[in-house]
């Protein structure tokens, strides 16, 4: 089955001090790096709703809004009717394996929503079924409004990896991104994980 793939990249990376998605990391902007790892994954089409055009021709750009939600809003109407996964595009370790297998899962489940799980958090990337709920609900709270609504139709599904829970928001979490042992002790240093 088709799943499409939304990443956005909305924000104004003032943690960061800079436009973060155009920092490198491993020699790639981070922007092409999360493209990349959708596309290689096999999602498609490949949306990227937010400021900045990523290198890859095949990745469609529309702006981004003025709130995360809105953002994976403009990026939901840019997709045909099919299923999809959305993702920060600040998130450089969900390599294809990982949202690929996350994929097939999702597919496996039947249920309206997966959403991996690591050390009891909630990560990325999210996988939808339907367009219509995020239209309809996420005004306050953006996706965990929908979570919330969800009831059993939301499956958590756990992985071994933190990578789901990283992203970079200063210039210290890029700095940690070199290892996955550095990640997790960033994730515990932010208070995402319990040490």
């Amino acid at each position: 089955m088709r799943v499409a793939g939304v990443l956005r990249g909305g924000g104004e990376s003032r943690r960061f001090g800079a436009p973060k998605l155009e920092a490198l990391l491993d020699g790639e902007r981070l922007l092409d790096r999360a493209c990349r790892h959708f596309l290689d994954a096999g999602l498609d089409p490949v949306v990227f709703a937010g400021r900045g055009r990523p290198k890859d021709r095949r990745v469609l750009v529309v702006p981004g809004g003025d709130a995360m939600i809105d953002t994976l809003r403009r990026g939901l109407r840019a997709i045909p009717d099919v299923p999809f996964a959305f993702a920060p595009a600040d998130m450089p370790f969900l390599v294809p394996d990982l949202v690929r297998a996350l994929k097939d899962a999702f597919l496996a489940a039947r249920h309206a929503y997966l959403v991996p799980a690591h050390g009891g958090r909630r990560g990325h990337p999210a996988f939808a079924r339907f367009r219509e709920p995020f239209f309809e609900h996420g005004d306050a709270e953006g996706a965990r409004e929908i979570w919330r609504l969800a009831g059993t139709e939301l499956h958590h599904h756990p992985v071994a990896t933190a990578d789901v829970l990283f992203d970079v928001d200063t210039p210290e979490d890029l700095a940690a991104a070199g290892s996955e042992a550095s990640r997790r002790a960033r994730l515990v240093e932010r208070g995402t994980l319990a040490g």
